[in-house]
């Protein structure tokens, strides 16, 4: 037996192999560049720096505020995607048409 040198295969192997796969289609060009990544991700991150601020300063207030602004980060982030301002979304019926 032979080892992936092609001689243990079929000599039309390419011709008898099914195609059952599809393209995806292409992402889109804005490479995650949104409204909505900005605003989560820099909520995310001053949520988490005034948490991080309020550990290191004994300020149990501190840290409530930045768990805060890190859940109205996420939820602002979903709301603006939701609205428009993020990555587009394709329904399923768009992408198998194309």
């Amino acid at each position: 037996m032979t080892w992936h040198n092609g001689l243990d295969r079929a000599p039309d192997w390419r011709r008898i192999m099914t195609k059952t796969y599809a393209v995806p289609p292409p992402p889109p060009h804005n490479e995650g560049k949104t409204v909505a990544a900005y605003t989560l991700n820099y909520g995310v991150v001053l949520g988490a720096l005034l948490v991080g601020l309020g550990m290191v300063l004994p300020m149990i207030l501190l840290v409530w505020i930045g768990a805060g602004v890190i859940a109205v980060a996420i939820v602002l982030g979903i709301v603006l995607s939701l609205v428009g301002l993020g990555q587009p979304r394709r329904r399923p019926a768009e992408a198998e048409a194309r």
